[in-house]
């Protein structure tokens, strides 16, 4: 009953809806090894449970069995596990400590949610690892990871992955050691029958792609990936590794890898956030991930060309990258440099450890070529991204389907940050530029002269750019200047003074000929009487 509940629960808490809300992890020490058995004596830790209980391992460290149980309610594994931990608990009662130890660190509201439906039958404190210090401590590279730490204080296995096989494993090591008896060398490292290479758990970046790679350690797959609880993905197999490439969401990326194990499956799990550079970001305090260093490059050679040739080098242009990067070139729009192999154009290829970054960094490198637009942008209002320098939130610097290299359709960019406009789109009446998908026909994009929304005028001259203004000039209509009568509810402007705006609204209404009044024209004439 405590597995279908817990189930049940999982299946509500939807993982592509609540993408956020991992929002921020700390990141683990880069050079962290594999997650191995240490002969070191572990050191104590304090932290917090879920219901906001001060809980320190001192009581039980060196006195009894302790399993530290690394999860997270948006890892399907994880959450299968929880019953077993239960079990395990009831069944040795004070002769093993079982702690769970929580690493969605944003959204807390949602994870203390989800484990108050179980107090009840929950028999071991939940830890809420909020900056992932415990998680570092142990070194945990994915999840779910389970450490387990004998009568001494020391650690003795390291389980990672939850399956059926597992689970036998971690009964018969777990019973061992609550017994006092020695277990196999086999048995100290339990779980790793493939290996995540790429992305690391715990790291950032701000592509919107990734590339999942991994060594298949003779498993024949197939190989699934999954993101944040999606459709799965199946990963090509080479030789001895798997590949797909998928796409990311802004936030936290929790990325799931399932592979033929025995008669079910075993899975791996790393976390990716990405950040969407704006602003402050959502404040992940994760590393940047760097595929081109050294000790990641060593896993490739034996198939890949990792640098280019000795001509190419020479002549400071390469198409050895689109061995591996071809599909930077795959859309309608493809940046100049790119066709004729000028990577080098952006690109340090002499850069160290990490090889191939940026020559420079935002717009200064696009100006390094675009530099007759920089004056365009010098006004005195200055849309945010291009005041950050950030060219590539709106055009992608490889291709794209958009003329401009732009991302998207230019309503759907505009839509990714200005959320409140969406409510517009579901108008009766919209304003024909918008459903010709033309946002920059009233809105300079980068920058303008005008304090107002970036418009390519001000007042009646914006309009005019299409209303001529004769026609404009046989409205019969009071259409600037004071209002004639006062009309509760009219828009008018910073001056108090009628505009266009006035009577009609520059993206959408209910009202035939956008009129911002209920009931139109009669409805604002009605007021007046």
């Amino acid at each position: 009953m405590v597995r279908k509940r817990l189930l049940r629960r999982a299946a509500i808490l939807s993982v592509g809806a609540l993408v956020l809300a991992l929002a921020s992890f700390a990141a683990p020490d880069a050079k962290a090894a594999d997650v191995a058995a240490e002969s070191e004596p572990v050191k104590s830790f304090k932290s917090f449970t879920y219901t906001n209980d001060e809980f320190s391992l001192d009581p039980y460290l060196g006195k009894v069995p302790i399993v530290l149980d690394f999860g997270s309610i948006y890892c399907s594994s994880c959450v299968q596990s929880i019953p077993h931990m239960i079990v395990l608990q009831e069944k040795y009662g004070k002769e093993l400590k079982v702690v769970g130890v929580n690493l969605d660190t944003s959204g807390l509201s949602r994870v203390k949610k989800f484990f108050s439906a179980f107090a009840a039958t929950l028999n071991f404190p939940i830890l809420l690892d909020k900056t992932l210090a415990i998680a570092n401590q142990f070194k945990v590279l994915q999840l779910p990871t389970y450490i387990i730490i004998d009568k001494s204080g020391k650690i003795v296995s390291t389980i990672i992955g939850y399956d059926e096989e597992n689970r036998a494993k971690m009964d018969a090591v777990i019973d061992k050691v609550v017994k006092g008896e020695a277990i196999t060398a086999q048995e100290k490292v339990l779980g790793q029958e493939v290996t995540i290479q790429s992305p690391t758990n715990f790291t950032m970046t701000y592509q919107s792609y990734i590339w999942v790679i991994g060594k298949a350690n003779g498993n024949k797959g197939p190989f699934t990936v999954k993101l944040n609880g999606g459709s799965p993905r199946t990963a090509k197999i080479n030789k001895d590794s798997f590949s797909v490439r998928i796409p990311l969401c802004y936030g936290s990326n929790f990325i799931e890898v399932d592979y033929p194990k025995g008669e079910g499956k075993g899975t791996q799990a790393v976390v990716l956030f990405r950040d969407p550079r704006m602003g402050e970001g959502l404040g992940a305090n994760f590393p940047e991930y760097k595929f081109h260093l050294p000790a990641r490059e060593k896993n490739c050679v034996d198939c890949h060309e990792m640098e280019p040739n000795a001509e190419e080098a020479q002549s400071g242009m390469s198409t050895s990258c689109q061995l591996c990067h071809g599909y930077q070139t795959e859309e309608k729009f493809v940046h100049g440099p790119i066709p004729v192999g000028g990577c080098p154009a952006c690109h340090d290829f002499k850069s160290k450890p990490h090889r191939y970054s940026l020559t420079a960094e935002g717009s200064d490198l696009c100006f390094t070529c675009h530099g007759d637009v920089k004056s365009k942008f010098e006004k005195s209002a200055v849309h945010g991204p291009v005041a950050m320098g950030l060219c590539v939130v709106c055009h992608n610097p490889h291709s794209a389907p958009y003329k401009f290299q732009l991302r998207a359709s230019q309503s759907s960019l505009c839509l990714g940050c200005h959320e409140d406009m969406r409510a517009k789109a579901n108008k009766m009446h919209i304003h024909k530029p918008i459903t010709q998908d033309n946002c920059t026909g009233c809105h300079e994009p980068h920058a303008s002269e005008s304090q107002n929304y970036f418009g390519k005028a001000d007042g009646a001259k914006l309009c005019e750019l299409c209303h001529s203004s004769q026609k404009m000039a046989t409205h019969s209509h009071q259409k600037s200047g004071a209002p004639s009568v006062k009309v509760p509810g009219i828009p008018l402007d910073s001056k108090g003074l009628l505009s266009c705006k006035s009577c009609h609204d520059p993206h959408s209404t209910d009202e035939t000929r956008l009129l911002t009044f209920k009931g139109g024209c009669d409805g604002c004439h009605a007021a007046v009487k």
